[in-house]
């Protein structure tokens, strides 16, 4: 669901209990398939790789295998830089950036018995995309 535009007063049906609401909302229906090229923002950059957004999903993450050949992780800036023979190209927070899809990852969501409650802090997300940035035409949309 993107969200919620109106919804009416409940209203408990005579002998059954039951509450019924009319609800208007917006849903967005996101799978994209795998070698689809989108684009997306990058939302962190991490030692392992770059985390990414769009408007609506925030779980795409492109590992730094993934990234060109001469890419590099720059410690003092927290951000990934990608080094050809003619410039540096910066992989900065905010950077609008073109991406591959190459693989989806579903984690079951089912509810945990009381053994497992103290392992939430290991809670995976429901869905997460693995993409790449490694060919032309991939990585920050302003390089091409």
């Amino acid at each position: 669901m993107y969200d919620l535009l109106k919804a009416s007063d409940g209203l408990i049906g005579t002998g059954t209990g039951n509450a019924n609401v009319n609800v208007h909302f917006r849903m967005i229906v996101f799978r994209p398939f795998k070698g689809e090229i989108i684009t997306g923002i990058v939302r962190k950059c991490i030692a392992t790789g770059i985390r990414i957004t769009t408007q609506f999903f925030d779980d795409i993450f492109v590992p730094q295998t993934m990234l060109f050949e001469g890419c590099e992780f720059n410690e003092t800036e927290k951000t990934w830089v990608w080094k050809t023979e003619e410039s540096e190209l910066w992989f900065d927070e905010g950077t609008v950036v073109n991406l591959r899809i190459e693989a989806e990852k579903w984690h079951d969501q089912a509810p945990k018995g009381p053994a497992d409650a103290e392992k939430e802090g290991e809670r995976k997300v429901p869905y997460a995309i693995e993409a790449s940035m490694a060919e032309a035409g991939l990585g920050g949309v302003e390089w091409w």
